[in-house]
């Protein structure tokens, strides 16, 4: 929110487009480097941190597993640069990020979320975000710094990896004779290939728009993204705290406490998603020239389709990362994912050649709720979990004096800077006061 809207302005949506295009094919390697590591690491941790033996071993398995794919992943990154014209084209940049996957099989977010120190999470992420954000602004002058960008991006893993590493040793030592066990493979295979299927209406889907279209309409549909991409944010924050508690309450049995937090989940998705896609559709013009500037016109529909894909990835989240991939459902955390990817794979076929960026949209969009549908369907007919959707009538109604706000501040006020500030600030106002108990009620342990 700080460094995009100067960002978007001295770049250009052209070089923004481009930048984006590397920096998501890049995260799409990274997905075939670190597999299921992200998830089955907390979910390992979380289950071995009571003994300092077994978390000892643990982390070594998971560690050595994530170095091995990596290390097979660059392998094939750098020979598709040399013969693919499009990667070849800005091998440059390519190069550069190469450090970004080697840099994040050292990064080992996993073993804190683990072992639940968010605390140190936040506080390094605080701290280099803030370099991050001031070098921005001391060294991005012109169009021409997009390399310079995109280093700094780059050393973002970098730092936070050579942080982790240095701390970690204050938790958790390697046994060398543990770094090539496949105790973890077969469930790192089944939760990578789970989140392959899973990026091909993400990271796949940006790579996809860039091949069949130009670096413009990559533009439009990252800025597009880039508010979701935020509020997606929260709720995968919401997601990172619960797995590794949700892991070890399934791992003792606890199923009250489990079914507890699980509406609590529900709660928060109610109140926050409700009203960030209902008000940020109405006022998607004006949030797409505040963050973007002139220019970028073209990324306010796709970012009105991509919305309220928020509601339906934070249902998915409680199910797949809250309950059943504690509950070591993989399966069927895999089988829908190719069921998402497949429907992915055909919209972007028949539609993003022809509707580029409004394309791409769409195909996030569709995949997300068919996703979602199989998660509900599943948890339903196997009795493990009930989505309370009595919770999403309350604030579908007070959202609706939000509403009523957004339009009369676009009518009224021509200026949208001034438009959406007061929207923004009377809508929060008046949904936290109409909605002051149901919060107050998430804070109660």
């Amino acid at each position: 929110m700080i460094t995009f809207p100067y960002i978007s302005r001295v770049l250009g949506v052209e070089n923004v487009g481009l930048v984006n295009f590397v920096d998501n094919t890049i995260s799409y390697f990274l997905l075939f480097a670190s597999m299921g590591i992200t998830n089955l690491g907390v979910r390992a941790i979380a289950a071995a941190k009571h003994s300092q033996d077994e978390l000892n071993k643990t982390f070594s398995n998971i560690f050595g597993l994530n170095i091995i794919f990596t290390a097979a992943v660059l392998a094939i990154y750098c020979t598709l640069i040399a013969v693919v014209p499009k990667f070849n084209s800005y091998s440059e940049l390519f190069y550069i990020g190469g450090a970004k996957i080697l840099f994040t099989s050292l990064l080992i977010e996993w073993f804190f979320s683990g072992i639940e120190n968010f605390k140190f999470i936040t506080l390094r992420s605080l701290a280099v975000r803030l370099l991050y954000v001031i070098s921005i602004f001391l060294f991005i002058r012109d169009a021409e710094d997009y390399r310079l960008y995109f280093i700094l991006t780059t050393s973002v893993t970098v730092v936070n990896a050579i942080i982790n590493q240095s701390y970690s040793r204050k938790y958790v030592k390697i046994v060398p004779s543990e770094l090539m066990s496949r105790r973890f493979l077969k469930e790192n295979l089944d939760l990578g290939i789970y989140a392959i299927m899973t990026s091909m209406y993400l990271s796949f889907n940006v790579m996809y728009l860039g091949l069949v279209s130009d670096n413009t309409e990559v533009g439009y549909y990252t800025s597009a993204f880039k508010l979701y991409h935020l509020i997606l944010s929260v709720f995968s924050a919401f997601t990172s705290v619960m797995l590794p508690r949700m892991s070890s309450l399934a791992a003792i049995g606890d199923k009250e406490r489990f079914n507890y937090l699980i509406n609590k989940s529900v709660d928060f998705v109610a109140l926050v998603s409700i009203p960030l896609i209902v008000c940020c559709s109405i006022m998607a013009p004006e949030i797409i020239y505040l963050l973007c500037g002139q220019g970028y016109e073209g990324a306010i529909l796709p970012m009105r389709i991509i919305m309220p894909a928020i509601l339906f990835v934070g249902i998915a989240q409680i199910l797949a990362l809250q309950i059943l991939m504690p509950l070591k459902k993989d399966k069927i955390l895999l089988y829908t994912s190719i069921a998402g990817a497949v429907l992915s794979v055909m919209i972007n076929i028949c539609a993003v050649s022809r509707l580029e960026s409004i394309g791409s949209a769409i195909v996030m969009l569709s995949s997300e709720i068919i996703v979602t549908s199989i998660y509900l369907a599943y948890s339903a007919r196997r009795h493990i979990a009930k989505i309370r959707f009595g919770a999403f009538v309350g604030p579908i109604f007070k959202t609706t004096p939000c509403v009523m706000i957004c339009l009369i501040c676009k009518c009224y006020i021509d200026n949208p800077y001034l438009s959406l500030i007061v929207a923004a600030c009377t809508c929060v106002l008046i949904y936290l006061s109409l909605n002051l108990k149901e919060f107050k009620s998430l804070t109660k342990k």
